[in-house]
Formats: structure tokens, sequence, C-alpha cells
């Protein structure tokens, strides 16, 4: 099949933008798929399923989720990025089609996870695919594109549901067939778009689309080993995973947290926790453009992380005051805290590529599905004790002091990470690509 066909010299301008932006809508449909939060309660009450039981069968899906993300990886560098996505984006749409059936909880579960298996292999080629189709001029800003994909899916999921659920019925079953419609569409576009790089072309590590230099590639697996070894590479897993504290706390209880902490109405949480995820999105791709124009990735993790940790304290000592705080504070605060974090996604992502390729080019998959796994972790630590905080303590400022905690681990740790990674001398003008040196 034509996406099997692999490229042989490095893409540049406009073909290269566009493999980029197919890149993105792979995750994008892929975040899409699932998104059942829009219909929950309509799902819960026609399977006569508890809060708790979903709230146990999304653990279970992060679960096999998160072991699927490392598993594709390892597919992803052994067999090829888009040799593995494409065929599980159509196993992704079969999987929704499955969920759509379900009549009970058993089957409503099974298909959950099977989707979120599926779904984990087949994303884990897409930070690697950045990563070759992005020179390191442009690597922050892409990864801060691709980010915009899981996060914009919410938006979209919300948006398809509002619009369609009305004209079916108020059927549930019906997002999920609009998901499958999407994935087969989407997957289609992947195929016929997206061809994998020749690992001679892949091995090359690129400052710009025509400036690059080699990479000596160890034998065999020995470039997992060696990567595991270096302490950059778990001050980068680390560090991300401190901040997924936060991060998972924001995306999946920010809205509660608004309404139950400061009294604020359903109406409002959900428009303050919009308006902090859409300055989260717009400023993630100025600051990531400014960390490529400067080439300097630690400067903001470390500044972005400062940032958060100091809006989240002056958040937290507003928590105390209840219904009482200034809901303006309140907005501003927020939104503080959302700025703060978009400087440090871009550049971690561009760093953290950046020094597994110094390493070893054709481990990306690997490094990013480890990095993966223990994020994933985190999360579901978040979301399973959060709740157990909230309920034991009477709200949320023991939570949000751990979440707090974390930032400050971020910012310390991300102050590890070396400032500037491995330059080489640049090639005879006109090069488009690097092959392999011998070893």
């Amino acid at each position: 099949m034509s996406y099997r066909t692999l490229l042989t010299e490095y893409p540049v301008g406009a073909r290269r933008r566009v493999l980029l932006a197919v890149v993105v809508l792979a995750l994008f449909i892929s975040a899409f798929e699932g998104q059942l939060a829009p219909v929950l309660p309509l799902l819960l009450d026609d399977l006569g399923m508890s809060l708790k039981t979903y709230g146990l069968i999304t653990a279970a899906s992060l679960i096999f989720g998160a072991v699927a993300g490392y598993l594709g990886g390892e597919l992803a560098d052994r067999v090829g990025r888009v040799r593995i996505l494409v065929p599980f984006m159509f196993l992704s749409a079969a999987a929704c089609l499955f969920m759509a059936t379900a009549d009970s909880v058993v089957h409503f579960a099974t298909a959950r996870i099977v989707l979120a298996f599926v779904e984990g292999v087949a994303v884990a080629g897409t930070q690697p695919l950045i990563r070759d189709f992005t020179p390191r001029m442009g690597r922050a800003q892409a990864f801060a594109f691709w980010s915009w994909g899981s996060v914009g899916a919410n938006f979209f999921a919300a948006a398809v549901a509002s619009a369609t659920l009305g004209i079916f019925g108020n059927e549930w079953r019906s997002q999920l067939f609009i998901m499958a419609g999407a994935a087969l569409v989407g997957a289609t576009v992947v195929a016929l778009t997206l061809r994998d790089l020749a690992p001679e072309v892949r091995r090359a590590v690129r400052l710009t689309e025509r400036e690059a230099h080699a990479v000596e590639v160890p034998q065999g697996s020995k470039g997992l080993s060696l990567l595991v070894a270096r302490r950059v590479f778990w001050t980068h897993v680390l560090a991300m995973s401190f901040l997924y504290v936060l991060l998972a706390t924001m995306n999946a209880y920010a809205q509660t947290m608004l309404v139950q902490q400061f009294g604020v109405s359903v109406l409002a949480a959900s428009a303050m926790t919009m308006v902090f995820w859409l300055s989260n999105l717009a400023m993630s791709l100025v600051f990531a453009r400014l960390s490529d124009r400067t080439q300097r990735r630690k400067a903001f993790m470390v500044g972005g992380g400062v940032a958060a940790a100091v809006f989240l304290g002056a958040f937290l000592a507003l928590m105390g005051r209840g219904s009482e705080a200034p809901s303006t504070v309140v907005i501003v605060l927020f939104v503080g805290i959302g700025v703060s974090l978009a400087a440090t996604f871009g550049p971690w992502m561009a760093s953290f590529s950046e020094h597994v390729e110094e390493v070893h080019p054709d481990i990306q998959g690997r490094a990013f599905g480890l990095n993966h796994l223990l994020n994933r972790t985190f999360i579901l630590a978040t979301v399973l004790f959060a709740p157990r905080v909230v309920e034991a303590t009477g709200g949320w400022e023991r939570w949000m002091t751990v979440a707090w905690v974390g930032t400050v681990l971020f910012t310390i740790t991300a102050a590890l990470v070396p400032g500037v990674t491995g330059r080489r001398p640049r090639l005879d003008a006109g090069a488009e690509a690097v092959t392999q040196p011998a070893s």
C-alpha cells in the first residue's frame, strides 16, 4: 500500500508542513474518539451504571492505554511510525462501533478498554513523527500544535454533541457512530498522505531544513539502554510527571473545583475553564516560537514552572475565602496558571526529543512511550486520589497543595536539565540529508 512507501529525501517547505498537519489531524481524530463527557449522564442512565463504576472503568482504560503507549512506541521504532498508525486508526474506528453497540456494563467496559489500548498504540507514533518532520528551529512550535490535537478534541466533542444530540433523539450512541465515521475518514487521509522517512534520512539531526549533522548509531538495542542510563532522560520524565499532577487536576476537576470551592455556577465554572485552556493553547504557540527563535528550552521550562507556582500559591491563598473571593481575582489567577503552564510544554517536548536523538535517533518512539507510561501513572494517581482527598478534608485546598508541590518539584527538576544539546558543524550548502555514518 502507498502508506508503506518511504521518503528518501527530507521534505521541505509546504510539503513538510502538510505532513505535519496530517500528523496533528491523526492525533486529533484519535483524541476525539471516546470523548464521552458530553453524553455521560445519558450513558449512565441508559446502562444503569453508577459514576463510581464508570470511574473504575476509566482507571482501567488508563492503565491499558499507558501500556499500549509504550508498546506502540516500540512498534513505531521497529516497524515504522506510519505503518503502525494507519492500521490502528482503522481499528480504533471499529472499536468505536463496538462500543456503540454496548447494551451492558460489561460490554461497555470491554469496549472502552479495547479502544484505549488501540488508541494508545496508534498515538504512540505521532510524537516521533513530529520529531521526524520538524527541524530544531521549529520543533517547539510543532509540538505546541501537536498538543492542540488532544485539547481541541475536548472542545470539538462538546460542540458536535451540542449540534447533533437533538437530531438523534438524545441517543448517546449517535456520538460514537460520528466518532467512528470521523476515524474512518481520518485514517483514509493519513493512509493516502503520510509517509515514513527512510532510516538514513530519519537519522539526521536537523537544525533547519537544510542544515543537519549525523549521529553515530549504536548497534542492536544498545540505544535504549544508553538512554535510560542517562540522567538527562530521567530528569525530563520526572519533571513532566510532577507537572501532570496539576495538569490532570485541571483537566478532570477544574469545573468541579470552582463550583465547590468558590460557589460559582456551573455555567460560570465552564466559562472560566474554557478561558483557562484557550489562553493556555494560544500562549503555548507564542512561547514555543520564542523558544525556537532563541533555541532555549530550559529557560522556558523553569520560568514557566516558577510563574505557575507563584500563581497557584496565590490561588491557594484565595481558596480559604471560599464564596467570598472576588470572581475577577479568581479568573486572573486561573488564567495566570494557564499562561504559565503554556511556557513549559512545547519547550519540554522539544528538549526531550533533542536530547534523545543525540543518544540514538532511532528510539524516539520508545523514549516517548516510556515517558507516556510513567506520566500516565501520575495521571491515574491524580484521578483516583484527588476526589478521596477532597472528600476526606472537606475542600480542595489540601489537594491543590499537593498540585503546588508537584509544580515546585517540576521546576526544581527542570532546572537540572542541560540547557543546550550538542551542536555539530554545518553541512555543505544545499545538502538535503545526512546518511547513516559507518559504524
